[in-house]
């Protein structure tokens, strides 16, 4: 029997205790994986990683993550706000921006201690004020908890500051999603560099948050309950193919996403010609640009990251560089042909700036006629997702959860593994300024010791 049919047939009470058993299993029993631990490339390395973990996590924690999303649906239900401070990336939005397609209308991001109220539920495993605490104890908020690079769950917390060693979600939660992290929060290991590159926790933290979710909704839809999806994809309509709600949806959502990350193999040409065009501007003295429509999204996640560039400038709309023919610009796309994307687009290459583009290139399985990013970029990565979700759920308008968000964080640091394997190259074995956690001890000194070297050196 699939474990998934098992879960239909155990109550929830019972499968609450079963998970408590098996998360006390796995924690005590099971070996974490180990950042910088495999052979190949650099991002070879990564995609391996991401992979790696998010296979512990499905192996390990489903019950848990079932667990929360049932959880989430009674928070809706009672007509309750779910509050989140959930790791999507470099910020709790990442993946939830404004008009984010395929996003139910569950998670209101961060924390309001002057509107939150008994009965509400925190999604926390992201860095959050200490006098939060006080107020979610007092109200008795439902808690879901995870470890977090920024405090004291983590693995390694005692190389973190004192001060952020107090930041503990663990003793307010009352479900614990264990996801491996630790406190050096990026995934590959770069002889001659004390800082690791490539951030983990957008394509590990964040697929576990639509997997919450994914499961959340179909719980609501067995109620005959649903909620609004952001978004501009169109209504469903009665011939639409519509999931099962016999079945949970995380394993359909993690079989997908893993899926789509190993795919970003069948694009590593395009990757390593972005990662160039990159590496050339940053060898002509040039800026290298990261660009989303919201600066939730790609802009924050290259922009001062652990595991990240030191070079990298973020940009968002309404925000114009300067720009010259010797700077480059990578834009992170949601949606083929967003209008916003484009005029951005015609300005970059106003000024003379390389473009490249990450990102997905149908709407519904379907490549958009007329003007479109992918098209009038240099190099284009994000074939393997769509601008929607995954999931046409009886009772609500528009599929639920995309991939194409955490995709495209792995893809940007997929090809920044790339860029540094290309500098190396060129440059005779230089290493780029990589980003620390700037939570450990030391962590900032070395942050800002990697932006002199960077504004001096140009990378």
């Amino acid at each position: 029997m699939r474990r998934r049919d098992i879960f239909r047939l155990i109550p929830l009470s019972a499968l609450s205790m079963g998970g408590m058993a098996l998360r006390s299993y796995a924690q005590e029993n099971r070996p974490y994986p180990a950042p910088g631990g495999m052979g190949g490339t650099f991002p070879m390395r990564y995609l391996g990683r991401v992979r790696e973990k998010l296979t512990w996590i499905r192996e390990n924690q489903s019950e848990n993550i079932l667990e929360a999303a049932y959880a989430i649906a009674r928070t809706v239900e009672k007509g309750n706000r779910c509050w989140c401070y959930w790791d999507q990336g470099h910020t709790n939005e990442s993946d939830i921006f404004p008009g984010r397609n395929g996003a139910p209308e569950i998670l209101t991001p961060g924390y309001d201690p002057k509107t939150s109220q008994k009965g509400d539920l925190l999604l926390a495993n992201f860095p959050f004020a200490y006098e939060f605490f006080a107020d979610i104890a007092q109200k008795d908020i439902f808690v879901i908890g995870g470890p977090c690079p920024w405090g004291g769950d983590a693995r390694g917390y005692e190389k973190v500051t004192l001060e952020l060693q107090r930041l503990k979600v663990r003793p307010y939660a009352k479900i614990w999603i264990e996801d491996t992290s630790d406190t050096i929060g990026a995934a590959v290991k770069v002889p001659g560099s004390p800082a690791y590159a490539g951030p983990e926790s957008g394509p590990v933290s964040g697929s576990v948050m639509w997997m919450m979710l994914a499961d959340a909704c179909r719980a609501l839809a067995i109620n005959g309950k649903s909620v609004k999806v952001k978004g501009d994809e169109p209504k469903l309509t009665g011939k639409t193919p519509w999931v099962s709600l016999a079945e949970p949806l995380l394993d359909d959502y993690f079989n997908t996403i893993m899926m789509q990350y190993e795919m970003i193999g069948m694009e590593m040409g395009n990757i390593r010609k972005m990662a160039g065009m990159v590496v050339d501007s940053l060898l002509a003295g040039g800026k290298v640009y990261f660009y989303s429509r919201y600066h939730q999204a790609m802009n924050d996640e290259a922009n001062g990251r652990r595991g990240g560039f030191a070079f990298a400038n973020g940009l968002s709309d309404g925000n114009t560089p300067k720009g010259s023919s010797k700077d480059c610009v990578i834009m992170g796309t949601y949606k083929p042909d967003d209008e916003a994307d484009l005029k951005n687009l015609d300005l970059f290459k106003k000024l003379g700036m390389r473009a490249a583009s990450i990102g997905p290139v149908t709407r519904d399985v379907k490549i958009p006629q007329g003007r479109a990013v992918f098209r009038e970029t240099e190099v284009h990565v994000g074939r393997m997702t769509d601008t929607y979700g995954l999931f046409a759920i009886p009772g609500f308008e528009q599929k639920v959860c995309p991939t194409s968000g955490m995709v495209n964080c792995s893809i940007l640091w997929t090809m920044s593994m790339e860029v540094i394997e290309q500098i190396i190259q060129r440059t005779g074995g230089n290493i780029p300024a990589i980003n620390m956690n700037g939570a450990l001890k030391g962590g900032m000194d070395y942050y800002n010791r990697m932006l002199a070297i960077a504004g001096e050196r140009g990378y």
